[in-house]
């Protein structure tokens, strides 16, 4: 027998298995919401009941609206099904999570808070389990726990005591960064449970444990996400921090003593692994490098400007922005085909900025439908209170937002939206005269948020200004692939000696020079053969500044070009040719015809440098090669 209430009760437990469950896998988030959000349907139905959601709700159906205007202006060959069900726009439903909001009881929600905090526990044991893991949890459990060969491995970060390795920590999900975002949302529940149960420290023993295990909790969570190394979310948590201080007054004198101990931890911390982690390193310093290795958000930049340049008003249209894309980036290689890989590898499917992507598929309908969906959430959280802590991960994922889409990846939008489903129900204001504080906080943190959202968008297009051509340079790596910036600052080098200082007492050193592309290819014709050799010089002659290498043992490498970080496995390499080169106090050159050495399809083809010296104050010589290896 079907009860008034049956429905109802179904759809409220698969919310709550959603929440604990979504830390382990996108697929069980995505059933547990979808059921949950069909058995909300069914109540209104039984219940004969129109929802009558939040004024939020519509503008984030608007928000999905607009990316329907330029469809609906310029019908696609690939028809509304695809539109529907293989583009953003087949995100849609989840917003009718938000109709939850409404029919939940205070006591149902209080319910489900307790259910984002179980999640947040899971979600901080994954981290430490994948931070010792070998293998990466999601396809290792996948494929039976086992690892198949050929799998990508997660990135090591250094070792325990010199014995234990440990890894990138990202659970179950896919990506540090996917992980990351969970961690804004789910994290602060913990933070605010935790700072609720201090005050009954004093009463019994079990609040005493569940105080400290939280606070570990805590602080091990704070550890993760800190190894994860999601910068954006580092400082979307202490941005969302910010912006809820407006509502409390907090004597800095109070809690300075405390602040400073913190912040010398924090910066004692940051050192130490700058100077002993490579990856860590490479993390911070591309936060302020205008010329990095990873410099694919100023090509996606450069995109969605260009873009925006035609279709501001209206927008491109739901699933046509990778086509966008590829149009510009055409254009680019066709203009220095040395640009191909790195264009080719660069992630095409988004903005990597939530409001520039919602701007550039639905135009200014979307624009003002997500400002709009901003500021009344901003309302409510503000209204909330002491408890506002809970939703914190709202202002972070905003605010990382501007690097990352994260509304875009339905591992964090689910949980996103879900979170918003557990605030209050707006009650009715009574009418004063008086001036409502919380109208006055509110304009001040939106007013702070629209504030970021513009400087965020200049620093994107300040970014776009960078010419192409600065943009390309050839690597240099270590035998196992790392970066190796001494013998990258010999790669063209531009000082007047033509020549590197190394270390005293050096007498070898190795390293690879990469990639050379064996076929000319654009994204609009098909791959053929190169025809120009592939070339380049070492400056062999004498200097006064040192010694140059008496030998040079020479690799001729060829690699896979695939994107090994979209394919998830390793790319092969292999030794085609090895030769030795004695100093002949000139300039050598080194050549490969493309047609030697063919593998399948296209390949890189790179360079091995194993140079050795005799005598003191070694230097390594300059090696000049061509953008396009001419």
């Amino acid at each position: 027998m079907i009860g008034k209430e049956t429905f109802h009760k179904i759809s409220i437990v698969f919310l709550y298995l959603f929440f604990v469950l979504s830390p382990f896998s996108i697929s069980l988030s995505q059933i547990f919401a979808g059921a949950s959000v069909f058995f909300r349907l069914l109540d209104f139905l039984w219940q004969k009941k129109t929802p009558r959601p939040e004024t939020y709700f519509f503008f984030w159906i608007l928000l999905y609206l607009g990316f329907l205007i330029y469809p609906l202006l310029n019908p696609s060959p690939s028809g509304w099904k695809h539109i529907f069900l293989k583009t953003e726009f087949g995100d849609v439903w989840m917003a009718f999570l938000l109709l939850h909001h409404t029919r939940l009881s205070r006591i149902e929600k209080t319910n489900l808070k307790k259910a984002v905090l179980i999640g947040a526990v899971f979600l901080i044991l994954s981290g430490i389990l994948s931070l010792f893991s070998p293998y990466r949890l999601a396809p290792f459990v996948m494929d039976g726990f086992q690892y198949v060969e050929g799998r990508r491995l997660p990135h090591q970060l250094g070792t325990l005591f010199g014995i234990f390795p440990f890894y990138l920590p990202i659970g179950f999900q896919s990506t540090h960064l996917t992980y990351g975002g969970m961690f804004a949302i789910y994290l602060p529940s913990i933070f605010l449970t935790a700072y609720r149960s201090a005050p009954t420290l004093s009463k019994k023993k079990k609040f005493k444990f569940l105080f400290f295990f939280l606070l570990i909790l805590a602080f091990l969570g704070l550890v993760l996400l800190f190894l994860n190394q999601s910068r954006s979310v580092w400082f979307g948590l202490l941005f969302g921090l910010f912006l809820l201080s407006f509502q409390k007054k907090v004597s800095i004198k109070k809690y300075l003593p405390w602040l400073g101990i913190g912040f010398f931890l924090i910066a004692v911390l940051l050192y130490l692994f700058y100077h002993n982690n490579w990856l860590f390193q490479r993390a911070i310093d591309e936060l302020f490098a205008k010329r990095s290795l990873e410099n694919q958000r100023i090509w996606i930049h450069k995109m969605n400007f260009e873009i925006l340049k035609d279709s501001f008003l209206l927008g491109v249209g739901s699933g046509n922005y990778p086509t966008e894309f590829i149009k510009r980036a055409t254009f680019l290689v066709f203009e220095a085909p040395e640009l191909y890989y790195d264009l080719s590898i660069t992630p095409k499917s988004h903005a990597h900025f939530d409001f520039l992507h919602f701007w550039i598929l639905g135009g200014f309908t979307s624009v003002f439908a997500y400002l709009s969906f901003l500021y009344l959430i901003t309302k409510k959280i503000l209204q909330v209170g002491k408890s506002n802590l809970f939703y914190l991960g709202f202002f972070s994922i905003i605010f990382a937002g501007s690097f990352q889409c994260f509304l875009l990846d339905d591992e964090v939008l689910l949980p996103f939206l879900g979170l918003l489903v557990l605030l209050p129900a707006t009650q009715k204001e009574k009418k004063t005269r008086t001036e409502n504080p919380y109208l006055r906080n509110q304009n001040k943190v939106f007013g702070i948020l629209l504030l970021w959202m513009f400087t965020s968008s200049l620093g994107a297009l300040y970014l776009t200004k960078i010419p192409a051509k600065e943009l390309f340079f050839h690597r240099a790596r270590t035998e196992h692939n790392f970066p190796m910036p001494i013998a990258q600052s010999a790669i063209n080098a531009n000082n007047a000696n033509n020549a590197v200082p190394l270390p005293e007492g050096t007498q070898e050193i190795y390293f690879k020079l990469v990639g050379c592309l064996d076929h000319e290819v654009n994204f609009d014709s098909n791959p053929k053969l190169r025809v120009s050799p592939i070339q380049l010089h070492i400056h062999w002659e004498d200097s006064p500044e040192g010694n140059l290498p008496k030998t040079l043992n020479l690799e001729i490498r060829k690699r896979e070009s695939f994107d090994q970080d979209k394919e998830y496995r390793v790319q092969k390499e292999r030794i085609v040719k090895r030769d030795i080169f004695f100093n002949p106090r000139q300039i050598q050159k080194i050549q490969v015809h493309p047609n030697e050495y063919l593998g399948k399809g296209i390949e890189f083809v790179d360079f091995g440098f194993l140079f050795s010296w005799q005598g003191e104050k070694p230097i390594l010589p300059r090696i000049e090669i061509s953008e396009n290896c001419d």
